[in-house]
């Protein structure tokens, strides 16, 4: 082998050979013939004028410095591959009418090694069944399904609504109980929205436009189906394909049918959906813990009330708002209403403080904390208001406080929301006066706060475990000829 390498790189520095590649009558080399290529040595053979007066030859090389290789689409021999770049039949590259010249667009990846058979998705599923096939009559009650209704990264979903049949035939698209949804257009699909239809209206749905629809032929089950469309292998090299311009480019569908998935027997897919499932109650128990917890404290009826303004100092005076066109990118956060929003060069506070929204409509919406803590260096502007506690535990205790209860007494303003300093400093809180109760307080707070960030951690892990157990079926990828 090595005898022969050099052979080779000896050829192709004197301009005498190239890499043998396939015919020109081949659409271009196969992952199969490559491994088999490299399985059987390099070979190589003389440059020669092609016959078919396609343009500039390989022979041409000769005439330029030793060892460069030709343009492509200049007569290269066509499916050779070159570890820096690739080279492409002009008519792949016209396929789609888009002539897209990403290199990653066209990528082969290395030969993969599975342990069971590959067969496009279109062998074992109907990409967008007909509505034709439907008898049921105009007024039909069926569920109707709009792309919000598809959840990011997970299989299930719940149809928001229900139509007659009659009102949705025409426009939308068509599917039924166990078939797979597949949003197709950026960015629902870079976002990961699919999810198997379940417990449709009459068995019947109809949703968006943008929805590939993949209904199995009883070869595979809907959720070997799903896993192999949520898979990285199918996500990525679909971003890559992706047609159209702007914001509303879409996964070309002849793309999804000529996907190569594994097909195991459907007892071997039932063992592997059986794991993965087990692995998702974990996540998805971890995600409701996440989305469900909120920190509390239950207020005794003894303790004083005291205002916000006699437990902290309002440090405003000392925030300064940059522009975004004057900050300079750096190493401190900016901090405005709701936490980071940028990074610059210098910083003004360098202590444990408290935030609090001043404006914005999260102050009555709630979607996220108005009252979050900040340590070390940073930059402020005048869209937080600051506050300086002599205790940690005080200031622990205030942020859980605000954040549990609604401030909307407090808030002026319609359009734009806002708590100016006055209305902050009179914001009543319950708080014992005791130190070491505050400290037990927030300890107790911090304990339980300790346990839910754990869960990020377990459904982290967990994920690692779905894609172990899908590489498993897949195989590993490796580079052709190793």
């Amino acid at each position: 082998m090595q005898a022969e390498l050099e052979t080779y790189l000896q050829g192709l520095h004197s301009g005498q050979f190239r890499a043998k590649g396939p015919a020109s009558s081949q659409p271009g080399a196969t992952p199969q013939e490559n491994v088999a290529q490299h399985a059987k040595g390099l070979k190589a053979r003389p440059i020669s004028h092609a016959d078919d007066g396609s343009g500039l030859q390989p022979s041409d090389i000769s005439e330029r410095e030793p060892g460069a290789l030709p343009q492509a689409g200049m007569g290269c021999a066509v499916g050779a591959q070159f570890t820096t770049g690739l080279i492409v039949p002009k008519e792949k590259i016209a396929a789609n009418g888009d002539y897209n010249l990403s290199g990653e667009r066209y990528r082969e990846g290395g030969a993969k090694t599975n342990i069971f058979p590959l067969v496009k998705l279109s062998e074992v599923c109907t990409v967008n069944p007909r509505k034709s096939q439907l008898t049921e009559k105009p007024e039909t009650r069926v569920s109707f399904v709009p792309m919000a209704d598809l959840n990011e990264h997970r299989i299930s979903f719940q149809p928001s609504d229900e139509k007659q049949l009659s009102e949705v035939s025409a426009s939308y698209t068509y599917f039924e109980d166990n078939d797979v949804l597949l949003a197709k257009v950026t960015p629902c699909f870079e976002n990961g929205k699919a999810g198997i239809a379940r417990g449709l209206l009459n068995g019947i749905g109809f949703g968006s436009s943008e929805f590939y629809v993949l209904r199995s032929n009883g070869q595979v089950l809907p959720e070997w189906v799903y896993f192999c469309v949520m898979h990285p292998l199918f996500r990525e090299a679909a971003v890559a394909r992706m047609t159209g311009t702007g914001g509303l480019q879409r996964v070309p569908r002849d793309y999804v049918e000529n996907f190569q998935i594994p097909l195991p027997p459907l007892e071997v897919q039932k063992e592997i959906v059986a794991e993965i499932e087990g692995y998702q109650k974990v996540i998805n128990g971890a995600r409701a813990v996440l989305d469900h917890y909120r920190p509390h404290i239950p207020i005794h009826p003894d303790w004083p009330k005291r205002n916000l303004g006699s437990l902290a100092e309002n440090l405003d005076s000392r925030r300064v708002p940059i522009t975004k066109g004057d900050r300079k990118e750096g190493p401190f956060p900016y901090y405005g209403a709701s936490g980071v929003v940028d990074h610059v060069t210098d910083f003004i506070f360098d202590e444990d403080i408290l935030l609090i929204s001043e404006d914005g409509a999260n102050l009555l919406a709630r979607s996220t904390p108005i009252a979050f803590a900040v340590s070390g260096k940073c930059w402020v502007n005048n869209h937080a208001h600051v506050l300086k506690f002599a205790e940690p535990a005080t200031q622990k205790f205030v942020e859980v406080y605000l954040n549990s209860i609604s401030i909307e007494d407090f808030v002026t303003g319609a359009a734009q929301p806002k708590v100016n300093q006055e209305a902050l400093n009179r914001i009543p809180i319950p708080i014992p006066n005791d130190i070491t109760t505050q400290q037990a307080i927030v300890a107790e707070i911090e304990a339980e706060q300790a346990l839910v960030a754990a869960n990020r951690e377990l459904i982290t892990r967990f994920e690692q475990k779905i894609q172990a157990t899908l590489a498993r079926i897949w195989g590993e990828a490796s580079e052709a000829g190793k």
